[in-house]
Order: C-alpha cells, then sequence, then structure tokens
C-alpha cells in the first residue's frame, strides 16, 4: 500500500508538472503574439514618415492583420481535428516567428503589408488553439485558475507592449519591432516541442468548401466596407454600399447552406448551451467596451486636455495591469464559486468605471487614472471567466477550440463596427468646429457620450451573468 501510494504521488507530481509545463509553453506563444501587436502601435507615425504614405494606406497594417487573422480563425476546427492541436499550434508560432524575422528586413511597405498577413493567420490559429490545449490538460474544476492565469499573462504583455515599442523605437527604427517577438517565440517552440500533448489525427475529415468561401467572402467584402470609411461622406460611396449588400449576400447564403450540414465550418451544436451563448454576449459587449476605450482615451488624453502622449499609455497600462493582477483570482473564484456573482459585480464595476470616465473628463488625470483601474478590476472580474465559464458547458471537449474561434470571430467584428460607428459619431459632433477654438472642449463633450454609451450596454449584458448557474447547480460536462 505505501508502494502505491508513492507511485500515486509520483504520477500526481509529474501531472502537475506536465501541466504548468503545457501552460508555460502556450503563455509565451500567445504572449509573443500579444506583445507583437500592442508593441507594434507606436510605429505607425514612423511608418507613415519613412514610405511617405497617408493615413488610409497605413491604416491597411491593421486592416490586413484583423482580416487573414478572421480568415484563420474559420480554420481552427478543421485544421486541429484533421492534424491535431500540437502539430497546428507549432506550425502557426514557427510560422509567426519566420514572418517577423522577414519583416525585420522589409524595405517596402508591401512587404510590411505581407508580413503582417502572415502573422495575423498565424494568430488566428494560436488564440484558439491555445485555449483548446490548456482545456485539454486541465481538471475541469481548475479550468478557471488556468485560464486566469493565461489571460493575465495577456493583459500583462498588452500592457508592456506599448512601452516597449516607444523604447525601441526611441534607440533603433520599427524594423526591431518584429525582432521583439523572436525569443519569446523560440523559448515557445522548444517548450511546445517537448511539452504539448500529442493527438490523434482524424484523417478522413471532410473540409466545408463552400461554407469556407461564403464565409470568407462576408469577412473580406466586411473588413474592405470598413476600411473605405475615413470620413461621414464616405459611406455614400457605391463601393461601400455593394460590398456591405455583397458581405450580407454571403452571410445569408452560409447560414442556409450550412445550417443541416454536420461538417460545417461552424459547428452549430455550439449554439445550443445556453451558457456558451451568454458568454458570446459577455465576451462581445467587453470587447466593444474595451475597443472603444483604445480609441477615445487617446483622443481625450492627447486632443481634448492636450497632455503628452505618455499619459495615454499610463492610463491604458494601469487597467491592462489591474486586469492581469486580478485575473488569476478571479479564475479561482469561478471554479469554486461559479460564474454568477463573480460575472455580476465584474459588469457593475465596468459599467460604473465607463461612467466615471464619462464624469472625469473635465478634472484632474487621477480621477481619470482611477476609473481606468476600475475598468481593469471589472474587466479582469468578468471577461475571462464569461468566456471560461461559456466553454465549461460545451457538451463536448472537441468544441472547445470550434468555440473559442467563434468566441474571438465575433468579437473582433463586433468591436471593429462600434470603433467604425464611434469615430463617425465623433466626426458628425465636431466637423463644424474644425476651426474653432471651442473644438476640443465639442469633442470632450461627444467623448463623454460615448464612455455613457459603453456604460449602457455594458449594463445590458447585466442579466446574462444573472443567467448562468451557481457552482452547485453546474452540470458537468465529459
Amino acid at each position: 500500500m505505501a508502494e502505491m501510494s508513492k507511485l500515486d504521488s509520483h504520477a500526481t507530481s509529474d501531472t502537475l508538472v506536465s501541466q504548468r509545463c503545457v501552460m508555460l509553453s502556450v503563455m509565451l506563444g500567445t504572449g509573443t503574439v500579444s506583445i507583437n501587436n500592442s508593441s507594434f502601435n507606436p510605429a505607425i507615425p514612423q511608418l507613415m514618415q519613412d514610405f511617405q504614405i497617408a493615413e488610409a494606406t497605413v491604416s491597411w497594417v491593421m486592416v490586413i492583420f484583423l482580416l487573414t487573422m478572421s480568415l484563420s480563425l474559420l480554420l481552427t476546427g478543421f485544421l486541429s481535428q484533421r492534424w491535431g492541436k500540437r502539430r497546428v499550434y507549432l506550425a502557426a508560432l514557427s510560422l509567426f516567428m519566420l514572418s517577423s524575422v522577414c519583416g525585420a528586413f522589409a524595405s517596402q511597405f508591401e512587404t510590411v503589408l505581407t508580413v503582417r498577413a502572415l502573422q495575423g493567420f498565424a494568430s488566428g490559429l494560436m488564440i484558439p488553439l491555445s485555449l483548446g490545449i490548456i482545456f485539454s490538460v486541465t481538471p475541469k474544476e481548475q479550468r478557471g485558475a488556468a485560464t486566469g492565469l493565461w489571460g493575465a499573462m495577456i493583459m500583462l504583455t498588452l500592457a508592456c507592449g506599448p512601452m516597449l515599442g516607444a523604447l525601441m523605437l526611441a534607440v533603433s527604427s520599427w524594423h526591431a519591432l518584429f525582432l521583439l517577438n523572436v525569443p519569446l517565440a523560440i523559448i515557445a517552440l522548444i517548450m511546445g516541442w517537448f511539452y504539448l500533448p500529442r493527438q490523434p489525427a482524424m484523417q478522413n475529415l471532410k473540409f466545408d468548401w463552400l461554407g469556407f468561401g461564403l464565409l470568407s467572402i462576408l469577412i473580406i467584402c466586411f473588413v474592405l466596407a470598413l476600411s473605405l470609411i475615413q470620413q461621414l461622406q464616405d459611406i455614400y460611396q457605391p463601393a461601400f454600399w455593394w460590398l456591405l449588400g455583397l458581405s450580407g449576400f454571403a452571410g445569408f447564403g452560409f447560414f442556409w447552406a450550412s445550417r443541416k450540414k454536420s461538417d460545417a465550418i461552424i459547428t452549430w451544436s455550439l449554439f445550443q448551451s445556453r451558457e456558451f451563448n451568454y458568454s458570446l454576449m459577455l465576451s462581445v459587449v467587453h470587447t466593444i467596451g474595451l475597443f472603444l476605450s483604445l480609441f477615445l482615451i487617446p483622443l481625450l488624453i492627447q486632443n481634448s486636455l492636450q497632455l503628452s502622449p505618455l499619459w495615454s499609455g499610463l492610463l491604458l497600462m494601469s487597467s491592462a495591469l489591474t486586469t492581469s493582477l486580478c485575473s488569476k483570482r478571479a479564475g479561482r473564484y469561478l471554479d469554486q464559486h461559479g460564474a454568477k456573482r463573480l460575472l455580476s459585480v465584474g459588469i457593475v464595476l465596468t459599467a460604473i468605471s465607463f461612467v466615471g470616465l464619462g464624469l472625469a473628463a473635465n478634472h484632474s488625470i487621477v480621477l481619470l487614472m482611477l476609473c481606468m483601474v476600475m475598468h481593469g478590476l471589472g474587466f479582469g472580474l468578468s471577461y475571462m471567466p464569461a468566456t471560461t465559464a461559456g466553454l465549461n458547458h460545451l457538451p463536448n471537449p472537441e468544441l472547445v477550440t470550434h468555440g473559442a474561434a467563434v468566441n474571438n470571430l465575433l468579437r473582433r467584428l463586433c468591436a471593429a463596427i462600434a470603433v467604425v460607428i464611434a469615430a463617425l459619431y465623433l466626426q458628425i459632433h465636431t466637423q463644424n468646429f474644425l476651426e474653432s477654438p471651442e473644438l476640443a472642449i465639442v469633442q470632450r463633450h461627444v467623448i463623454q457620450e460615448l464612455f455613457f454609451f459603453c456604460a449602457c450596454i455594458t449594463l445590458l449584458a447585466l442579466p446574462f451573468a444573472w443567467k448562468f448557474p451557481h457552482q452547485k447547480q453546474q452540470h458537468i460536462h465529459i
């Protein structure tokens, strides 16, 4: 009996070490993606200067990344089943690393766009696969803490990225930002090769080419239509409406053609889980609020209040760091007590923070920072726990990767729509004051209104949090 007890103890210890190595590998890999995206934003003005291009052209650095990422998200579920999560994840990480190396030697803007397209494609595979890998090695009762730790790593790299990018630009050029990813990627590749679990491949799996084609048309036309809107008058362009109409037609065609298919590229059985649907609603609302904050805070600080860009970075960093610090604890609470109360408190705090940002826009920078800290706390308590709770209720573990891909796809598309609408709203209300000294005041009032709008849509998500069961009511799906 003593020997059996020792063997069990050693097995448990080896399993724990293996889980930690898998977590570290996945966190380093996704951290590589996260730090790349956040550190590259400060390079936008330098790219405009070096290549002599305008805002509309340089915006494709972000648009092409979103476009290819959205397309690869559609492939994640099929590729992970056809080749196994480990192979696809390591291949995507290798592609991300090699494209980053190529970006460091780019001498033309077209090369930069190609590199960003490859990075976006690899990112779209890695993010949902990372959650699938974490879920495959973590017991259900520990997944909240595991994904909380994963989310903390993401937010930490998002917080540090802009400052690292600014420092790199101060001592070097934008080329060096591509190399910033390489050391982390190499370590993640080595660890992943040794520790990521192997899964059996399904050799005879069929691919839904029709569904992929229709969804690709939907996403490409939609993103292209959004990229045409640089000012209010652009919504009257025939090209905008043609692209928007084609996108809607492709979406309707996809739904009609795939609603009864068992091998559809989007697994419709995902939406049979009410909790997964609730988590989608919460994730979308949180992402809209987050992206609008990223859009509005620099405008408020640098244009309306006429303060240094450093303050914008500090405000955004304070929110991301707070989220990072509380994510793991929120995950543990989720494992022990369920999602209902945790998500409710997080949503209420997030809504209060948006109201505070609107009210504090006319006051001190200290109040704004306190509001951003509260936003980070509310985001940390409710965003990743909502996603984890939704994925936990899926009846089949193989659906986790599909669910994470759908979650990421919807969040990004909805956030893109929200940012475009907010920009148009801001322009409509300020275009008559462009040459007026009152421009900063008017802009500040409009930004306040948009923050109050964020608070309202955040509170609209509160009923979805109430629909989650308490821990003792949850059904365990294996």
